[in-house]
């Protein structure tokens, strides 16, 4: 942990959940069947107007990008030959969290704190 708690920091870009859609789970979207894999963004990053200062809370560790595929139900399970959308796999990182004013915070990626 490069900073520390209490420690005042300077930032100008945030990062913010992405909520998975309903389209991205549908085995429509899967063209080429079980061999396919969708990357889906779990996190988005956003530039401020105004440059914001904080104190460092804490660091937390979020997924984001997420791998989905088609599963495939090889007679193991209770109706055999069903096809299913599963997460195939994760990439985990980490943000700071950053108490801006009284109530407020914001998840700040490393490389964007001075």
């Amino acid at each position: 942990m490069k900073f520390k708690l209490g420690q005042k920091v300077r930032y100008k870009r945030i990062t913010k959940h992405i909520k998975a859609g309903e389209k991205y789970l549908k085995l429509d979207d899967f063209v080429e069947g079980i061999d396919e894999e969708k990357m889906l963004e779990r996190r988005e990053s956003i530039e401020l107007m105004n440059e914001r200062t904080g104190h460092i809370m804490g660091r937390r560790r979020f997924v984001f990008k997420t791998y989905l595929g088609v599963e495939v139900d090889n007679g193991d399970g209770i109706s055999p030959g069903s096809e299913w959308v599963d997460i195939k796999k994760q990439e985990y990182g980490y943000a700071y969290q950053v108490a801006y004013d009284m109530g407020h915070t914001n998840y700040v990626l490393e490389e964007d704190l001075n």
